[in-house]
């Protein structure tokens, strides 16, 4: 069976019932989440359904203890009754032909186009589709069920705690500089913040993976990528620059992603003058530029975006990620552009050939095909 047709048969399931007559509830598909509520229980708990494709899948006889070698957190029990309905289900036949139609096609209504894939977040199908490239075991994402956390990689706040080489503490000086940031900052931990990992990939090794969306090309992330440029390969970053300084993308889609109102005539030469323009248009604070530690004026958000960006752009090259290779940064722009067609309906076997296209492209990796 297909991971849509899968998906598909999930939905349709409502009540699913245990060997021991334990009976669960409410179950509904989120995304790359099944949640459900225990019978007597009020709060929902949550299953990822790519590790409940993959049980079922690979086994022919599904328990709790065969479970547990798939299913993470302490829901091995309804993730069993939840397959064996799905199993014995002769309701809800649906055919990968049907799937595909279904799933495909812009939805038109009263001349408006809506998303096939409206309740599913872009970044959920990004990292679907990669881990259906590179095999769960090898990626970490809280898209797919996955979380990460500082066991996997040290991400903090504080480039100063990274034991960075001088050449890189200068860089972050002259970042933080531009990024009028006043340089305090509580070393927390920014690990959960990451966008996926992958782990060991016999090909990719280990490295961050991040699905960046418009809001990250802003004048901020424009600034910082000008030093990144001195220290680093440039893998994605003259791209990255080409996208900041596109007037009609910035004002169309980057502004008003940050519920900024206000238009730009050009782009600034600076972050800082972007900041001062700002200042002027009397924007309302919220936040998407509100005030952020180490940023403590309006537009902090985005600055402090751009800055845990570069963080992310040089972790692998602190000792305290050992092993880790320069991360591997996704654009949603650059499928749309390739596609000519909004990220949300692009087709999931089209999102996988555009990664394998990407990595080939701009990193020279070559994937195979699956």
């Amino acid at each position: 069976m297909k991971r849509n047709e899968f998906i598909q048969k999930l939905s349709n399931i409502k009540t699913a019932i245990s060997v021991t007559g334990k009976k669960y509830n409410t179950i509904r598909v989120y995304g790359d989440r099944l949640e459900f509520i225990r019978e007597n229980k009020t709060k929902p708990e949550s299953i990822s359904v790519t590790e409940l494709f993959t049980l079922f899948s690979k086994e022919n006889i599904i328990n709790a203890s065969i479970a547990k070698s798939y299913i993470s957190g302490r829901v091995q029990s309804p993730a069993v009754a939840i397959l064996n309905t799905l199993k014995s289900s002769k309701t809800n036949k649906i055919t990968p032909e049907i799937v595909s139609d279904i799933q495909d096609k812009p939805i038109f209504e009263n001349d408006k186009r809506k998303q096939s894939y409206k309740n599913i977040k872009d970044e959920t199908r990004f990292f679907i589709g990669l881990s259906d490239i590179l095999g769960t075991e090898f990626l970490l994402s809280k898209n797919i069920g996955k979380p990460i956390n500082s066991s996997h990689i040290f991400l903090s706040n504080n480039f100063e705690k990274y034991n960075f080489s001088k050449e890189i503490n200068n860089c972050f000086l002259q970042v933080l500089k531009d990024l009028k940031s006043n340089y305090i900052f509580n070393s927390k931990s920014l690990s959960h913040h990451v966008d996926g990992a992958i782990i060991n990939h016999p090909i990719l090794k280990s490295r961050i993976v991040e699905f960046d969306e418009e809001q990250h090309f802003t004048p901020a992330r424009l600034d910082t990528l000008t030093h990144l440029q001195e220290i680093l390969p440039d893998y994605y970053f003259s791209k990255f620059k080409n996208i900041c300084s596109d007037i009609n993308y910035l004002n169309n889609y980057v502004l008003k992603k940050h519920r900024i109102k206000n238009r730009l005539k050009n782009v600034p030469n600076s972050f800082i003058e972007f900041v001062e323009w700002l200042e002027r248009s009397n924007e309302k604070s919220s936040g998407f530029i509100s005030n952020k530690n180490g940023f403590e004026f309006i537009g902090g958000r985005i600055a402090q975006r751009a800055y845990y960006d570069c963080l992310r752009d040089t972790a692998h090259l602190s000792e305290n990620n050992y092993g880790f290779k320069s991360p591997l940064r996704f654009t949603k722009k650059e499928f749309e552009d390739i596609e000519n067609e909004d990220f949300g309906l692009i087709s999931m076997d089209r999102i996988k050939e555009i990664i394998i296209e990407i990595l080939k492209n701009n990193y020279d990796i070559t994937i195979p095909c699956t």
